[in-house]
């Protein structure tokens, strides 16, 4: 397949794709080309938040709705299984989410269902699809440009004409070999996404979206990061002419002057999901976290990932409790859409 078999992304729409959900109004999802392409001609980001539970899921919304800011919700392939939040359970929570939300506010915002991080099973796109997903990403930075463009062109041909948009990944985040150079700082600029490498990966497979590293990472930054701003100017100029927009992976740790800067060099999509699922945490019993913690420990796995194991104990915390908690993330989330994302007031567009 080549870049002239693959189409336009369609609209997302019941006429274009049967897994759409409609709600009161008419209201659907949108897919990261709706979003992203007004997010760069105002000079916003948007953020896409993990949904990695049932009270982060309303915090995302209330931020949102409060705030009139577009939103991308968002799991990954991985956490869909510890957070046990499989797609169909996810989209089924967004949609009655946003039905409260309209119910509450009144009016509805932009939303895109995303499924992130896509990489051991090709499947799981399907799987997303049918459950109402307006949105995926095929993670297979860690192969060659040809191997990834060849496994990603067919899928987003096919998620084209459902007015599915696709994000693909160029550049490892967090590369394995950049975190094990014990020269990194002086080095980091070797590991960045390469423009040239950008620019092919996107003629071969015309995505909507582009995931690049210039020293960004998942989880908890050690120590500052060196982002590399100009290579994200770079790439996002070289892709522009292809309708393909910019995503900074990594977000959580970066203050809203960094957030300012990558979205003016040309980040549209932001993705932020530690930093929230920290606050979380700080509502849980301490016997619980530790007992968490205890168990992570023994099983060689960060915290987030023994989540399933606690899931009736975490269910147990005392509600007021947990809405202490919504109300912390939620206006966490508020304020980073206010001051680093600059989307607070754009959902209108």
């Amino acid at each position: 397949m080549n870049d002239t078999t693959i189409p336009a992304i369609a609209k997302f729409s019941k006429a274009n794709n049967p897994n759409v959900r409609e709600l009161e109004g008419g209201y659907t999802l949108s897919n990261l080309k709706e979003l992203l392409s007004k997010a760069r001609k105002g000079g916003y980001g948007v953020v896409a938040v993990n949904q990695r539970s049932p009270y982060i899921i309303t915090a995302t919304l209330e931020a949102a709705w409060q705030s009139k800011s577009p939103l991308i919700c968002e799991i990954a392939e991985s956490e869909a299984v510890y957070c046990n939040m499989a797609p169909e359970r996810l989209s089924d929570l967004l949609h009655e989410g946003i039905a409260r939300m309209h119910e509450k506010y009144g009016y509805y915002v932009p939303v895109c269902l995303h499924m992130d991080h896509i990489q051991k099973d090709l499947g799981t796109v399907d799987r997303a699809i049918e459950a109402g997903f307006s949105s995926v990403e095929l993670d297979l930075s860690k192969l060659p440009v040809e191997e990834n463009a060849e496994k990603c062109a067919p899928i987003v041909a096919k998620c084209h004409a459902l007015g599915v948009s696709v994000e693909v990944e160029e550049g490892e985040i967090g590369a394995a070999g950049a975190l094990a150079d014990p020269n990194i700082d002086a080095n980091i600029e070797s590991y960045y996404t390469k423009t040239e490498d950008a620019r092919k990966l996107c003629e071969l497979t015309r995505p909507d979206a582009l995931a690049i590293f210039v020293g960004n990472g998942h989880g908890k930054y050690l120590k500052e990061p060196r982002i590399g701003f100009d290579r994200i100017r770079e790439i996002a100029d070289s892709v522009a002419d292809l309708g393909v927009y910019v995503v900074l992976h990594g977000g959580s740790g970066l203050s809203p002057e960094t957030f300012n800067r990558a979205i003016e060099a040309g980040a549209a999509k932001v993705n932020y999901a530690t930093t929230v699922s920290d606050i979380w945490f700080e509502y849980f019993p301490e016997e619980l976290l530790a007992e968490i913690d205890a168990k992570a420990k023994e099983m060689g796995k960060p915290r987030r990932k023994v989540l399933d194991l606690f899931q009736d104990k975490i269910d147990a915390i005392p509600a007021d409790k947990m809405q202490e908690a919504i109300d912390d993330m939620s206006g966490h989330i508020k304020m980073m859409m206010t001051e680093g994302f600059k989307s607070a007031g754009k959902a209108n567009l």
